[in-house]
């Protein structure tokens, strides 16, 4: 028998890090706004049809860096969403997924 683990589908969770300022000299907050200016309401509906869960972005206190974080249900999904937008990744951008999912509150 299969245990409560192997049966639960677990989402893919995306760690997005990018030193700042860039190279090309980007700093945190440009790309804070880079996104508030790019997400609209139709790339919106289209990461939830491909089963993104949830998506925040940060820049940190000191503006050493920007950091988002996304929730898919798969991968694929997300890649899906990556090349229908055609969003590619910042300079010095680091993508991490994590595996695990372990919490003290339910899942956004």
């Amino acid at each position: 028998m299969p245990s409560p683990c192997e049966t639960q589908r677990v989402p893919t969770w995306l760690l997005f890090t990018v030193p700042c300022p860039t190279r090309s000299g980007a700093t945190a907050d440009d790309l804070l706004r880079k996104r508030l200016d790019m997400i609209t309401p139709e790339m919106s509906a289209s990461a939830r049809e491909l089963g993104c869960r949830f998506h925040r972005a940060w820049v940190a206190a000191d503006r050493s860096a920007f950091y988002a974080v996304a929730c898919w249900e798969t991968i694929d999904g997300a890649r899906t969403f990556f090349e229908r937008w055609g969003i590619e990744a910042e300079e010095g951008e680091i993508a991490t997924e994590l595996s695990g999912d372990i919490g003290l509150v339910p899942e956004p």
